[in-house]
């Protein structure tokens, strides 16, 4: 696919990606920011960090008591962005020895289901990195921006082509399986459950 057909999202504020040096890059779903967005999105990986020379203003997405949602934030507290990108026991590792990040004021987003295809051990509201982005970009519209227009939505392009293919995939060979995991909570979507593009909408989802 040529670089001219791909869609490009222009994001409101730069989004810095602190990525744990033991994610892979194959593995790492926030490269999808970067190519969707690559003049807004700056990649890092840990321990090697960003100068951020006024971190008061910055914004680190994780969760905790004194994460905000953006509700609560007022937008002239903030000009940059930062996801770290990692597994969960990553990502507190990052926080934990970096001190720079404990300066950011804490964000965070509303709960919602992952539709990631690699098996983690862990409930299914911890979302993949970009699915983190996209929703937080999508709470940015709808809480400075509204009424949210889906100019975010292309966030998720590459996610939504994975997806996709990964379903067909296993939609076309019922006998297998991702994993325990997905077998039990009906990660495939066979043709009788249709009705999951609707429900999605009706939840503010992007249809994947």
């Amino acid at each position: 696919m040529e670089r001219s057909t791909l869609p490009s999202v222009k994001l409101p504020v730069h989004l810095d990606v602190v990525k744990h040096h033991k994610e892979l890059d194959g593995k790492s779903t926030a490269i999808h920011a970067k190519i969707i967005a690559q003049d807004d999105v700056d990649i890092h990986t840990w321990p090697e960090v960003p100068d951020f020379t006024d971190p008061e203003r910055t914004l680190l997405l994780f969760p905790g008591p004194n994460a905000k949602q953006l509700t609560d934030i007022p937008r002239e507290s903030f000009n940059r962005i930062v996801v770290i990108d990692g597994t969960w026991i990553q990502a507190k590792q990052i926080t934990n020895n970096t001190p720079i990040l404990k300066k950011m004021q804490r964000v965070t987003i509303a709960p919602r289901k992952t539709h990631f295809w690699r098996f983690q051990n862990v409930d299914d509201q911890h979302l993949a990195t970009i699915e983190a982005i996209y929703y937080l970009y999508r709470e940015f519209g709808e809480t400075y921006e509204a009424p949210y227009d889906g100019k975010y939505d292309n966030l998720m392009f590459y996610y939504k082509f994975f997806y996709n293919l990964i379903q067909n995939t296993y939609q076309a060979q019922k006998s297998a399986k991702f994993s325990r995991r997905h077998q039990q909570k009906d990660y495939i979507k066979y043709k009788e459950d249709d009705t999951e593009e609707q429900g999605k909408k009706e939840e503010g989802k992007p249809a994947l």
